[in-house]
């Protein structure tokens, strides 16, 4: 079994069956849609989030008849698309997960935006540099993206290092942020970087070289950036390069497009009926925007919408039944209390709710 495939059973067994092969296949390209952003939550994929953003839909479809034809899935109703592993599935993944762990500083959810513009970033920046040193002004940048381009321009204009002391500087800060992942991860890191004498590798040409699986050596290499930036994070003051290249993201950022712009109204004051109506939306809609928001957002309010009575309720509802089904909350708590103010306290308490 080839580690894409692993991923995609890994995926079903935490669906439970309650959401379609294509809902992982979402979450895995890193779709920003308030259901995608909810099913990473509540069935804790998030750190899965975008990390195979290139995969495809045909893929997803290969791998699902190869999860089938060898018994290790069953298709729960027909044409659903929804899955369970049998136990054959399940004693194949634990076996193959233990020998080639997922790794475990992914953090999709946190790292996918930030992840890809910091290693295009870094890349052209390696590459430009050690072409200036050595100068030499015959090359083909590895990045054409105008945008990077003149933000790399910009970063050296606005140096006060000569060229030589910066690259030994960006060396040895990456040197530093090497030494916290392993070394393989490391040799992956490495064998991508592109300099004036070396075309970086890709990743299916590293993945060749040590004749390993291309998706394992991608989670690897992914799993290395997520920790990297992790580390420059909590030591921004030890890099003074490298933070520089870190986009800098605020809690509006992890919110869908749209739901930004009805945050944008909330934060004027409007209801959530007015906003239903400016944006010719339904208010259930609505609704869902501001769950999200309240998952998102620190010290984002909820007392518009939830009275302090409603919400001891659900809460207490909450902790007699354990159970995360709106359904059942919503049948504990009675039929004054609606299934949005659930959803909210929930979102409040940091507990992702199983769907009605």
């Amino acid at each position: 079994m080839n580690y894409r495939s692993l991923i995609i059973l890994y995926c079903l067994q935490k669906l439970n069956g309650e959401r379609s092969i294509f809902g992982a296949f979402h979450l895995l390209v890193g779709k920003k849609s308030s259901q995608t952003i909810s099913d990473g939550q509540l069935y804790q994929l998030a750190h899965l989030f975008g990390t195979l953003n290139h995969l495809t839909r045909e893929q997803v479809e290969e791998s699902a008849d190869f999860l089938l034809k060898n018994t290790f899935i069953y298709e729960i109703d027909p044409n659903s698309y929804k899955y369970s592993l049998t136990n054959k599935g399940e004693n194949i993944l634990a076996d193959i997960l233990d020998q080639k762990p997922l790794p475990k500083e992914l953090n999709g959810w946190k790292y996918f935006d930030k992840s890809s513009l910091f290693w295009k970033r870094l890349s052209l920046l390696t590459q430009v540099l050690s072409n200036l040193v050595y100068t030499n002004k015959d090359y083909v940048t590895i990045q054409q993206d105008e945008e990077l381009l003149e933000w790399v321009k910009h970063f050296l204009a606005t140096q006060k290092l000569n060229r030589a002391d910066l690259a030994i500087k960006l060396y040895n800060e990456c040197l530093l942020c090497l030494e916290q992942v392993t070394e393989l991860e490391a040799s992956i890191f490495v064998m991508r970087l592109t300099s004036s004498n070396k075309i970086g590798y890709t990743i299916e040409q590293v993945s060749a070289f040590y004749g390993e699986d291309e998706t394992w050596f991608h989670l690897l290499f992914i799993n290395s950036l997520h920790s990297i930036l992790a580390y420059i994070e909590e030591n921004t003051l030890d890099f003074s390069i490298l933070s520089l290249l870190v986009v800098t993201h605020n809690d509006m950022l992890t919110l869908t497009s749209s739901t930004r712009k009805t945050y944008h109204f909330l934060l004027q004051g409007k209801t959530i009926e007015e906003i239903a109506s400016i944006r010719k939306l339904k208010k259930n809609t609505i609704e869902d925007h501001v769950v999200e928001i309240t998952y998102n957002v620190p010290n984002f309010s909820i007392k518009p919408y939830v009275s302090k009575k409603h919400e001891l309720k659900i809460i207490t509802s909450l902790q007699q039944i354990d159970t995360k089904q709106l359904r059942l909350l919503k049948e504990s708590v009675g039929d004054g209390i609606t299934y949005f103010e659930i959803r909210l306290v929930l979102a409040k308490c940091g507990v992702v709710h199983e769907s009605k």
